[in-house]
């Protein structure tokens, strides 16, 4: 006799705005404790998804007051190690639950994930409905760069304004990675007009000559324009992220690897550092991220923070 399917709770949310239909979108699995569902079985239903990432929220059913979860995180591909918006949209979505049945209406509520890159720790904003997680993070700035040539070849307009002596571009762009398994091409633009000109590529994106241990990884372009410096010092900036066929709304690794590749190269000891990240205006899903590098009293980044919100926009259930 076949055994009853397996069903599953699951919302989506789009996170780093408080607009629906805005940001970047996240599906949410959660799997109580009694129930068991393989790496396998994760992948088909991201698969399914066909989001960006879909997380797994592993629920224990004896402890209704839970302060820490475990969270798995999968592409429709593979499992990543650490992604920013996944991290942040999760974190609202269960951190609002335990809010509302706490009965907390205001403050702030401490949390943790435990995901593959390491432990997060987790601050929710009641009010503001804001989430805190800081990141897991080993900022690796690989020997191999990006040379101009490389990047010309993925990208016909860059290329065609930049033989026009339309745009300026650098001869050569760091490859950075955030942690073990997420890097990123950081490449700078002088303007916004000179960001529009990006388009997906036709193939996945293949990097040889990356260091050794950190070979293993995903590997996105992140694209950036600087913007003028708030008054109270935050800086601004402009970003695209293109990973072949594919470009996100808001990708807070990548946001989190430039955010920490900049404070490292024009931060100062002990300095607290803070970003304003705009991503996703060239796709009509606006996304605001916003970072805080806390530099080492000698060398180096202390600690990071990854701020954002999310809008749930779907409920449902889901049969395995």
């Amino acid at each position: 006799m076949a055994s009853s399917p397996i069903e599953l709770d699951f919302v989506t949310v789009d996170v780093f705005t408080d607009k629906k239909y805005e940001g970047n979108p996240l599906a949410i699995v959660e799997i109580p404790s009694s129930i068991s569902v393989s790496q396998e079985q994760k992948q088909a239903i991201a698969r399914e998804f066909n989001l960006s990432e879909t997380t797994f929220l592993h629920i224990d059913e004896s402890n209704a007051d839970a302060k820490s979860w475990t969270v798995d995180i999968f592409m429709t591909t593979s499992e990543l190690p650490f992604a920013g918006h996944p991290t942040i949209g999760t974190a609202c979505h269960v951190l609002s639950r335990a809010a509302r049945s706490r009965g907390v209406g205001s403050g702030k509520i401490e949390a943790g994930f435990d995901i593959k890159a390491g432990p997060i720790g987790l601050e929710y904003d009641v009010g503001k409905k804001v989430a805190r997680a800081a990141i897991p993070h080993n900022i690796h700035i690989h020997k191999r760069t990006w040379a101009r040539e490389e990047l010309l070849k993925l990208h016909p307009r860059l290329a065609e304004a930049s033989r026009q002596n339309k745009i300026s571009l650098k001869d050569e762009f760091p490859i950075v990675s955030v942690v073990r398994g997420m890097t990123f091409i950081l490449i700078e633009l002088e303007s916004e007009e000179a960001l529009g000109l990006v388009g997906t590529t036709g193939s996945p994106l293949s990097v040889d000559g990356l260091d050794e241990d950190w070979k293993d990884t995903f590997v996105g372009m992140y694209f950036f324009v600087r913007s003028q410096d708030k008054p109270d010092g935050i800086k601004s900036l402009r970003t695209r992220m293109i990973e072949g066929t594919l470009e996100d709304p808001a990708t807070g690794s990548a946001a989190s690897d430039l955010a920490g590749y900049l404070s490292i190269v024009e931060g100062k000891p002990k300095e607290s550092l803070r970003y304003e990240i705009v991503q996703g205006v060239e796709m009509g899903r606006r996304s605001e991220i916003h970072i805080e590098v806390v530099m080492a009293e000698e060398a180096g980044i202390a600690d990071i923070y990854l701020e954002g919100s999310a809008v749930q926009v779907m409920a449902g259930r889901l049969t395995v």
